[in-house]
């Protein structure tokens, strides 16, 4: 079965780098189901609980919400608060625990807007001619 890789990351660390066959994510009009070789896309998630689908079974992540890039065979989400587990009730207590504190909504808000400053440059670091080539 075909697969594809995922890269979690949060503004201060890499969570986790997987080889999936599928993904769920929650988004503001539900689920939302990822495959290999999908067309190119990129989702706003909400809070919520991650399905990582691999060869070796379902694992689970609890998020903050954030952003998935799906391009072919290769996502990267996005996301101010990660936690990777495989029983969803320890991951999304561990979750429910991170925004929970006094200054859990405050970092996380920061943390969003260095996430999102982080994927403007990223998106607009093609556009500066790096490792363009011309036509002809």
């Amino acid at each position: 079965m075909p697969d594809f890789s995922l890269e979690i990351r949060t503004p201060v660390e890499r969570v986790a780098s997987l080889t999936l066959i599928a993904l769920r994510v929650p988004t503001e009009t539900g689920q939302a189901g990822v495959r290999p070789r999908m067309e190119a896309s990129l989702l706003a998630l909400v809070p919520g609980l991650v399905l990582l689908h691999s060869s070796e079974g379902v694992r689970f992540c609890a998020t903050a919400g954030g952003l998935l890039d799906v391009a072919s065979s290769v996502a990267k989400l996005y996301t101010p608060y990660a936690v990777l587990g495989d029983e969803p009730a320890t991951v999304l207590s561990a979750l429910d625990e991170a925004l929970a504190r006094p200054t859990g909504d405050l970092a996380a808000r920061r943390r969003l807007a260095e996430l999102e400053q982080r994927i403007v440059r990223e998106l607009r670091a093609p556009l500066t001619g790096k490792g363009r080539r011309g036509h002809g």
